[in-house]
């Protein structure tokens, strides 16, 4: 009987950029095959992929390490039936002090190195399993969602340094600048000289008709706003007074982006399998924070190994350094942050909506953890449980998990 013939493989490295890639593509024993500079154009691409089409006719499998784990140079390399696989970058810079002792850097070494890493050390990596193409274009949606969001918070955080320079009344009064209120306040009245003229006549019009706050919080508002003002020199109103009509400007163009972006997330992640069992969770029926752990998860099968995996990945679980004598847990930095910051606040708003998590909260904070450390901790528990409906596609019963508790707590008592 003839021996089956071995699978002839090159493994490839490919240091991205934004316009030129460089690829170093070497066989079984490191030897090289093929160095090439790939541009980031339909001609550069096409002969690129003509190399790679000619090496599958061989019958040559093709696999590939690089530092960015999605862009168009992945897609196009998993298109390609190439084994793509994702390297950390500090994983690729501790690896070039195998090859080289100097401190010298170069897009072709860098290629090199990862090729040879791949080579070698296939088997601690994971190859890329992509979800399918609705499940990215949620996680695109969610990920440009955040983004929106960070930006109008940067734009608050400007308009509050700015009034605190000139006109920290408005500040003090509304407290929330995102309010229409206060948003329409500092557009009426937007300098100390200009609230001196505002009348109770004029306020009490502006706040009850306009803005249909009752009596006594207007009321209330009236006599903050009355309390006297420390002068200010005029030359620094100008010109903050400029600035704040700016801001106030962008503010509600970003504030209206962060709706819609919103309403697209929910909307979009309505129309998914996953969102008729997610219902089920404490929010899982409205908002944004659901479908963005959703958007992280993926639907690609065999993504997540276990709920420790998960937990990991999402930096809700601290790192242990042991060794001999000493031990430290410390915070865990690498993880995927929009996981970890989605698992967060999911674990914030299951608070009022969950009787078993609100109770952990609490026996965290009599341990003595902080808030932080506390929702951390709750947001672990809550992977653990969204893994097995992830894996399983089953919804979430409240009343299940608690038999659940109160038999372990039996077992531990026996």
């Amino acid at each position: 009987m003839k021996e089956e013939q071995q699978v002839k493989r090159y493994y490839a490295g490919v240091d991205w950029a934004d316009r030129e890639h460089q690829v170093y593509v070497g066989d079984e024993n490191g030897k090289k095959i093929a160095e090439m500079k790939v541009q980031e154009s339909v001609q550069g691409l096409a002969e690129f992929g003509r190399w790679l089409e000619e090496r599958r006719a061989e019958g040559t499998e093709l696999w590939a390490a690089i530092e960015k784990p999605q862009g168009r140079i992945v897609d196009f390399l998993l298109d390609h039936g190439v084994v793509v696989y994702p390297v950390n970058p500090k994983a690729v810079d501790r690896a070039r002090d195998r090859f080289r002792m100097s401190q010298s850097k170069s897009d072709g070494f860098d290629a090199y190195v990862l090729s040879e890493f791949v080579r070698t050390d296939h088997g601690h990596l994971r190859a890329l399993e992509p979800s399918s193409e609705q499940a990215q274009e949620l996680k695109m949606l969610s990920r440009d969602h955040q983004r929106v969001q960070r930006h109008n918070s940067r734009l608050v955080n400007q308009l509050k340094v700015t009034l605190k320079e000139y006109y920290p009344r408005p500040l003090e009064v509304f407290g929330d600048l995102e309010s229409k209120i206060a948003r329409d306040f500092l557009k009426h009245y937007p300098t100390p000289a200009a609230l001196s003229k505002l009348s109770r006549k004029q306020w009490k019009r502006f706040a009850t008709r306009q803005h249909h706050l009752g009596e006594a919080r207007c009321q209330e508002l009236w006599e903050e706003l009355s309390k006297p003002q420390l002068a200010i020199p005029q030359h620094v109103v100008r010109a903050k007074a400029r600035l704040v009509e700016v801001l106030l400007d962008q503010l509600e163009v970003s504030i209206q982006a962060v709706k819609t972006y919103s309403e697209e997330v929910e909307r979009f992640f309505a129309s998914m399998p996953a969102a008729e069992f997610v219902k089920t969770l404490p929010g899982g029926k409205g908002g944004t924070i659901v479908p963005a752990i959703w958007a992280e998860l993926g639907d690609a099968q065999g993504r997540w190994e276990s709920f420790r995996h998960l937990q990991a990945q999402g930096g809700t679980v601290p790192v242990t350094r042991s060794s001999g004598k000493s031990r430290m847990v410390e915070f865990r930095f690498a993880c995927n942050k929009h996981l970890r910051y989605a698992a967060y606040w999911f674990a914030f708003v299951s608070l009022n909506r969950s009787e078993w998590a609100n109770a952990y909260y609490r026996d965290q904070r009599a341990k003595g953890h902080s808030h932080h450390q506390a929702l951390r901790a709750l947001g672990a528990k809550w992977l653990k449980i969204i893994f097995v409906m992830w894996r399983d596609h089953k919804p979430y019963d409240e009343n299940y998990h608690l038999a659940n508790i109160a038999r372990q707590r039996m077992r531990q008592a026996a």
